[in-house]
């Protein structure tokens, strides 16, 4: 297992890299547990009409060396300031566009404050790095094309400048 979560570290040591030549500031967390997974943080700019979203990408635990497949996850936390009254409308615009977006899914915690995207992608074990590095770099652009395209329209929703209709359009309009 030591020399799976050694590869998994690399990786996203090749990630921040990556974010790095793209000029997106980002770095491995903190964590003082050196045997804790690493969790590499990028702030997106370029992301949606916000001042900037914050990215979070990083290996699902293994529950043992028998485990036929890794989870590798990108979240990305688009606000922590959701008006109550607009709950409602949010949560069924936002099931509207989770039933149409290919993968992942926008998500709000059980207190309402941590309005998300997330996204999973399942890798084979045995996979060569370079594949592997390959479906993580996917799964971070594909999260964060996917929160471009639909992040404002619901942050609309959730300060009532739109209506779910409006969302109904946005969504048949992208999807034609």
């Amino acid at each position: 297992m030591n020399e799976t979560i050694e590869m998994r570290n690399e990786l996203l040591d090749r990630l921040v890299e990556e974010f790095h030549e793209a000029y997106i500031a980002a770095a491995v967390a903190e964590i003082d547990d050196p045997e804790a997974p690493k969790i590499v943080r990028a702030l997106l700019h370029e992301v949606g009409d916000s001042d900037g979203v914050m990215g979070e990408y990083f290996f699902t635990p293994m529950s043992s060396e028998e485990d036929p497949i890794q989870v590798f996850n990108a979240i990305l936390t688009l606000s922590e300031d959701i008006p109550e009254d607009n709950l409602p409308a949010l949560f069924e615009a936002m099931s509207y566009i989770n039933y149409h977006i290919p993968v992942g899914a926008f998500s709000l915690n059980m207190e309402h404050t941590f309005f998300c995207f997330k996204m999973s992608v399942t890798i084979p074990m045995g996979y060569d790095k370079d594949v592997i590095y390959g479906l993580m770099s996917a799964a971070a652009g594909n999260s964060a094309s996917i929160v471009d395209l639909y992040m404002q329209p619901l942050m609309d929703v959730a300060n009532d400048k739109i209506s779910v209709k409006e969302i109904k359009e946005i969504v048949s309009i992208r999807r034609q």
